[in-house]
């Protein structure tokens, strides 16, 4: 073989043993029972700021998680939006298994209200759920509403509207939509006060610029726990282990009762054995008492649905939300 030929020989052999390499290091390896994993530590993208409800569950599925995936997992907090720059990012990340995305209802709801939202529920690959949380509704202990029922709370409210003032994440987030329903079974009308997050809101509360509001319980627990905040009724649909004597709202007759969810997915173009490799993980996540022990001690209620169960509840939700949104006047009705 001549010089030149030899040359031409190496150098192509190069390119192919560099391209199996690439093509090993964005596909991840495989174990001797032929799942993939990730090849390289793995983002996960999460639409809130440290310290609420989302970024903790987050943290409480990454502390296990990890055990599984061979790899660490980034938590990229990305509150930007309301969410939007989260969503948006997850839907453009490339699809290789190396991007996740853990979105709320959020993703159903904004399509109707907010814009720069192009993203919807068919806008993503479906992984599984992780959890299936409540509102509660809280004041301040210590103000005047501490010593009162949710119906004298609600009573109140409803003699003296727009007084109360009500505080809320963002722009229509899951808050918004059950201060609303609280509103409409109730009949109270409530001051909303837009703050960046649930820990904001909390901080509102207690300095008293807020008196109201429906958070996550690992929002309040820590709160409620010392004394300064009190819950007084809550959207769930059975006892809360913490606090076994917060009425639901149905208990009283109200109807309060929007699923509010938190799912992990990928983006749509992700190909089949790398969806079906971070199921596995998640599946194997979600049985790991370790989980369990975690959520239980955030107050977290960690829930598992496969793919399949979570893409119908998530479409099921879209039309919840959907027929919520028509009533607050953010969409038309043909939306």
């Amino acid at each position: 073989m001549s010089r030149p030929r030899a040359i031409v020989a190496v150098m192509a052999a190069s390119v192919s043993l560099w391209a199996a390499c690439s093509q090993q290091a964005g596909s991840g390896p495989a174990r001797a029972d032929g799942e993939w994993r990730p090849g390289r530590p793995v983002t996960l993208v999460v639409p809130s700021n440290p310290g609420g409800a989302h970024d903790a569950n987050a943290r409480v599925l990454e502390s296990v998680m990890e055990k599984y995936t061979g790899q660490p997992i980034a938590i990229l907090n990305q509150p930007a939006g309301a969410g939007v720059v989260a969503y948006s990012q997850v839907m453009r990340a490339r699809p290789d298994g190396q991007t996740l995305g853990q979105i709320s209802v959020s993703v159903v709801s904004d399509q109707f209200h907010m814009a720069g939202a192009t993203y919807n529920k068919d806008s993503y690959a479906y992984i599984g759920q992780i959890s299936a949380d409540q509102n509660l509704l809280v004041v301040n202990a210590r103000g005047p509403y501490g010593g009162m029922t949710a119906r004298q709370f609600l009573e109140y409210a409803r003699a003296r509207p727009g007084t109360v003032a009500f505080g809320v994440s963002g722009n229509w987030t899951n808050h918004d939509y059950t201060r609303f329903q609280i509103e409409e079974a109730s009949g109270a009308k409530f001051l909303r006060v837009p703050i960046k997050g649930g820990a904001d809101i909390v901080l509102g509360m207690l300095s008293g610029d807020v008196q109201a509001a429906a958070l996550y319980p690992t929002e309040v627990k820590g709160q409620i726990d010392a004394g300064a905040l009190k819950a007084l009724a809550h959207n769930g649909d059975r006892p809360l282990k913490d606090w076994p004597d917060v009425p639901s709202f149905t208990s009283l007759g109200l109807a309060v009762d929007m699923a509010i969810w938190r799912v992990l997915v990928a983006p749509r173009e992700t190909p089949p054995h790398i969806l079906a490799g971070w199921r596995s993980i998640l599946r194997q996540t979600m049985n790991d008492p370790a989980l369990q022990d975690a959520c239980e001690r955030a107050s977290i209620t960690c829930t598992y649905r496969d793919a399949a169960d979570t893409e119908a509840m998530v479409a099921a939700s879209e039309e919840a939300y959907r027929s919520v949104s028509r009533k607050a006047g953010l969409t038309s009705g043909g939306t």
